[in-house]
């Protein structure tokens, strides 16, 4: 996912033939959440590939993600940011700045029956649970941890959103069946 919100903008270091990026706070945090999804982001990824793999200058993209200049990521940079490199991690920090969440749909084969995703979903939270108890007993949590805690709890909503649908489909199907019987 994302880094913690203390990143402020981010300032390309030229000392470096590729060009990496380190995060630095001259500004105030006015978008927290989403700059420390870009600061993460930058990590994560080879700027140099992904600029070229959206048809965008990599001198232009570096632009984008450094707040002290006026080009900003567009929506469409967005999309194809994630397109590109499959990772959700840009727009979850934008949307997390809304009081929002997005939740992959998994493209996993389906439990036998509604029971059966409902305790593997039920198995899957209580293992969150009794891992975000160990860490918060801890005391302190890791970034890793974190962001490994985070996506695993984001998989689970990805499940939930399954078992919601199916549930829909199989019983929305019943109802027109059951308004005939009438």
């Amino acid at each position: 996912m994302f880094a913690s919100p203390f990143v402020a903008h981010l300032q390309p270091n030229h000392s470096d033939a590729s060009r990496d990026f380190t995060v630095s706070d001259n500004h105030t945090n006015l978008h927290p959440y989403y700059r420390a999804a870009c600061a993460s982001f930058v990590e994560q990824h080879n700027m140099e590939s992904v600029a070229a793999s959206i048809g965008m200058s990599s001198h232009v993209l570096r632009n984008k993600f450094n707040q002290a200049q006026k080009h900003k990521l567009s929506g469409d940079d967005l999309v194809a940011l994630y397109h590109a490199t499959h990772d959700e991690t840009l727009l979850d920090g934008l949307l997390f700045e809304c009081g929002l969440t997005a939740i992959a749909i998994p493209c996993t084969e389906r439990a036998p029956s509604l029971p059966h995703q409902a305790i593997g979903l039920n198995a899957a939270v209580a293992t969150i649970g009794q891992r975000a108890l160990e860490l918060t007993e801890r005391g302190r949590i890791t970034r890793t941890e974190r962001n490994s805690l985070v996506s695993v709890a984001t998989a689970a909503m990805g499940s939930l959103a399954i078992l919601i649908h199916d549930v829909e489909q199989r019983f929305q199907a019943v109802s027109p069946l059951a308004a005939l019987a009438m």
